[in-house]
């Protein structure tokens, strides 16, 4: 891969972490203590669902990246 397909894919993963970072902000502004009272309970479960999914899809990317193959991952095994 060229260098200026790198240093276009560098700069399309910039725009859009910018956008997930203002999407997220109001949120991330604030203990998440302080934000989930303020929410009514169905608020609640989507938001501590939409966190879960993020932690675990933030893993299984951390996981690629790094060349583990997630479904050889010990964590499958405790899953199942």
């Amino acid at each position: 891969m060229s260098d200026q397909r790198v240093s276009k894919h560098v700069d399309q993963l910039t725009a859009a972490i910018d956008q997930v970072e203002r999407a997220l902000e109001p949120i991330l502004s604030q203990p998440l203590t302080e934000v989930l009272p303020k929410l009514s309970t169905i608020q609640r479960c989507e938001l501590e669902a939409l966190v879960a999914y993020s932690i675990n899809t933030l893993f299984w990317i951390f996981l690629k990246v790094n060349g583990v193959p997630p479904k050889e991952h010990p964590v499958m095994s405790e899953l199942q």
